[in-house]
């Protein structure tokens, strides 16, 4: 990102750093904390800048890590941009977090990261078909189908177990475009499609992933005549 500086490379770093990558941090740990596996007063290392400032530090590997040193009394501890964010805010004192801070550190403030917290919950908002009185919808198969999204679909029903059949529509509405999902399946229905987005987040471009559960009655109407694209294996 620093030897080519454009808004592009820069999301991109901060999709990685929001929804997928994990860090590493020290921690301090006595003996009876490490053996007690429901301890939650972990002591965190911080870093305090000349201004006084404190941040806490995330490495994004073992090399960047061994820069601050390695400790004997120290352990390591894995956490992601949730675990970070949850740790800073609920902590005054602390400004933001410093991502390889004795490398090509990268800073993002406790004002930025209360603005990423709130842009990832709305991007992970489970998007359920809410259709207006009389409105025009026209439903039919997909000319394209996004097959790399459908892929990532596909796993995620497999990891889930619940999933008994899908369907991929494309939805035309006299708003917008969409692709509309409609799910066969047995649990609670916000975990599994907020799941399901995640799997899909990637892979939407422009378009939004509507979704309905198949005991609707407007999506059993609607894959009349339609193949499902998954199927629970037995």
């Amino acid at each position: 990102m620093y030897e080519d500086n454009n808004p592009k490379l820069e999301n991109e770093i901060l999709e990685g750093i929001i929804m997928k990558v994990n860090f590493l941090s020290y921690v301090n740990l006595d003996k009876t904390e490490k053996e007690d596996k429901n301890n939650k007063n972990t002591n965190f290392n911080v870093l305090t800048t000349d201004d006084n400032k404190i941040y806490l530090p995330a490495f994004t590997d073992l090399e960047e890590l061994s820069k601050w040193g390695i400790p004997s009394n120290m352990d390591t501890i894995t956490l992601n941009f949730d675990n970070y964010v949850e740790i800073i805010l609920e902590n005054e004192n602390i400004e933001g977090l410093v991502i390889n801070p004795f490398g090509d550190s990268y800073i993002l403030s406790r004002e930025w990261l209360k603005e990423l917290k709130a842009m990832k919950e709305e991007r992970l908002k489970v998007n359920e078909v809410r259709l207006e009185v009389n409105s025009k919808i026209l439903l039919e198969e997909p000319k394209h189908y996004p097959t790399m999204m459908m892929e990532a679909i596909k796993e995620c029903c497999d990891n889930l177990g619940n999933i008994n059949k899908a369907w991929l529509l494309e939805m035309l509405t006299e708003k917008d475009k969409s692709w509309l999902l409609i799910l066969d399946f047995e649990g609670d229905r916000n975990y599994i499609f907020s799941k399901i987005s995640q799997a899909a987040r990637n892979y939407l471009g422009n378009m939004y992933l509507d979704m309905l559960p198949y005991e609707d009655d407007f999506a059993k109407n609607a894959v009349v005549n339609h193949k499902t694209f998954y199927n629970k294996k037995i």
